[in-house]
């Protein structure tokens, strides 16, 4: 047994011997394999931590007030997070409340103070950053009117009683105060008179049976009825009648006056 693994040996030394490219070939297999043992593994795709470098600096655009064109192209911009967008959101969008059911509006009480003292240029301005504000009652907008009136700039005072006959729907008396108010104020710069006297160009002229009239309706029914021979006459309601009163007095039953403009005498209204 001895004598046939010492044969087997030495047989396998004469064929390395006598031919060494196998034996090339096989140190050559041995040391790939053991080189392909100790290789260090391919290095796997994972998340990489926070990185140690310090980041570029983002350069924030300054904020610009002007207007830029629709066709101009936006700067690029950083997206926020959808977290931080429904934290900047509103909850909900409450609707505004309308002039007349508004709390008192802040900075309201020291111009209030200012038209008591007849300061009425400073008040004009207080009461207009209100009304700027957004936040404006009714009041702003009654004592404005009033501020424009007492310093005799009439078309903005107009303006002012106009906004206030459509909105100031706390008081039904207030509203017709002020649309009457607007209306003797514009009729003035146009130089109508501003009395309730009956007017050639009234739109309530109408024809009854061929003739010319303006009816007014009577407490007990029916109509009182004019007609042009009452123009210029002077027309007062009382007990809900229309009752004559005589020739105007403030335009001599003329229906017209002087053209009232700003800074001019305050009307009869």
């Amino acid at each position: 047994m001895r004598i046939s693994l010492l044969s087997l040996l030495l047989g396998g030394f004469i064929v390395l011997a006598g031919n060494p490219g196998l034996a090339d070939n096989i140190a050559a297999e041995k040391s790939s394999t053991a080189s392909a043992g100790t290789e260090a593994p391919a290095t796997s795709v994972t998340p990489s931590g926070p990185s140690t470098e310090a980041p570029a600096p983002i350069t924030t655009p300054a904020t610009s007030t002007s207007v830029s064109s629709p066709d101009a192209s936006p700067a690029p911009a950083l997206t926020p997070s959808a977290e931080a967008t429904e934290a900047a959101a509103p909850a909900s969008d409450a609707p505004a409340l309308e002039p007349h059911k508004r709390p008192v509006p802040e900075g309201y009480a020291a111009a209030a103070e200012l038209f008591k003292q007849r300061k009425f240029p400073q008040a004009q301005k207080e009461f207009e950053k209100i009304i700027q504000s957004g936040q404006a009652d009714v009041n702003t907008h009654l004592c404005l009117a009033h501020c424009f009136l007492q310093q005799k700039i009439y078309s903005k005072a107009i303006k002012e009683f106009d906004w206030l006959g459509k909105y100031a729907k706390n008081s039904m008396t207030l509203q017709k105060n002020c649309e009457h108010t607007a209306r003797s104020l514009r009729n003035a710069m146009r130089g109508v008179c501003p009395a309730n006297c009956i007017k050639p160009n009234d739109p309530r002229w109408t024809m009854k049976a061929g003739a010319k009239v303006i009816q007014y309706p009577h407490s007990g029914g029916g109509y009182d009825t004019f007609t042009p021979n009452n123009i210029g006459q002077l027309i007062v309601f009382e007990h809900g009648n229309a009752v004559i009163k005589g020739t105007c007095p403030v335009c001599e039953g003329t229906t017209e006056i002087p053209v009232l403009k700003d800074g001019g005498p305050m009307p009869r209204i």
